[in-house]
């Protein structure tokens, strides 16, 4: 059973080669408790920095994220599933007696610098969203941008409900069977505007007012979230500070050779062979 990060990112390490990794990884969170999903919400948005940029075990990752939330709509009285077909369609769709709702679920590197606005694809989850009756991205709560953004224009535009895994921790933590539709129709009550602040206040109030909680209690859970941000940071840190330490006791040849590596310089010269290796029609 998957029970940390750890385990997921064994998992992960293990799978990414296979054809069927995203059904092994499906079926080991099958049966993940409702304890383990809310610890998993608290770190899944912090992609790992062993995993090297745009790999198969980052996109593993990602898909890992949407499987966590379909299982939080699940147990938020939202049957859901991940839907297999990518690209030009929402990761995730859930369906009630009353609506149906599809969702994009982000995580990010603490190593990249600010997110921009394509980052966030709000106008593409509105269009994902077609026939279904709501959308919502989530994202770690201190990835999205902390004071001005079209994202929440547009988010209030489009009615696209922007939450983050802390929200959704916190919605599970203390669900009691309340109809989460305040939720997808916060935008409604918010007047059109590119203020994080004001966003936030109505996500924060629409949550706490939903499962009967003071706003005091949804501090505690930023806190926690703030405090595995670090802890996650630091692990970032030990990754990179242990790949140093393995780069200086490289021999130089040893060096070169990765450098040449790295920079795909063998590709390049490839590449460059190919479209060189030309003949003339007779």
């Amino acid at each position: 059973m998957i029970v940390s990060r750890k385990d997921i990112i064994d998992l992960i390490l293990e799978i990414s080669k296979q054809d069927d990794a995203f059904d092994i990884l499906e079926r080991a969170f099958a049966e993940i408790p409702r304890g383990a999903l809310s610890g998993s919400l608290l770190e899944c948005g912090i992609i790992p920095e062993c995993f090297a940029h745009d790999s198969s075990e980052e996109k593993l990752w990602g898909q890992h994220c949407d499987i966590l939330l379909a299982h939080t709509w699940t147990h938020l009285a939202i049957p859901a599933q991940v839907l297999r077909a990518r690209g030009d369609s929402a990761d995730v769709f859930g369906v009630t007696d009353a609506y149906t709702v599809v969702g994009d679920a982000k995580a990010f590197r603490l190593s990249r610098t600010a997110k921009k606005q394509k980052d966030f694809k709000v106008q593409a989850l509105d269009d994902w969203r077609k026939s279904n009756t709501y959308a919502s991205l989530v994202s770690p709560l201190y990835q999205y941008p902390k004071r001005y953004s079209q994202i929440y224009q547009q988010a209030i535009d489009r009615n696209v409900t922007l939450i983050s895994y802390v929200h959704l921790r916190f919605l599970l933590d203390h669900f009691a069977g309340q109809d989460l539709k305040p939720l997808w129709v916060v935008a409604a009550s918010l007047t059109k505007s590119k203020n994080a602040t004001a966003y936030w206040k109505a996500i924060d109030e629409v949550v706490c007012q939903l499962v009967g909680k003071d706003e005091s209690a949804l501090r505690d859970y930023k806190a926690q979230a703030v405090a595995k941000t670090k802890e996650l940071g630091q692990e970032g840190i030990d990754f990179w500070q242990a790949r140093i330490a393995a780069y200086k006791k490289l021999s130089r040849e040893e060096a070169v050779a990765q450098l040449i590596k790295a920079k795909k310089i063998d590709q390049t010269i490839q590449t460059i062979r190919r479209a060189i290796n030309i003949s003339l029609p007779e």
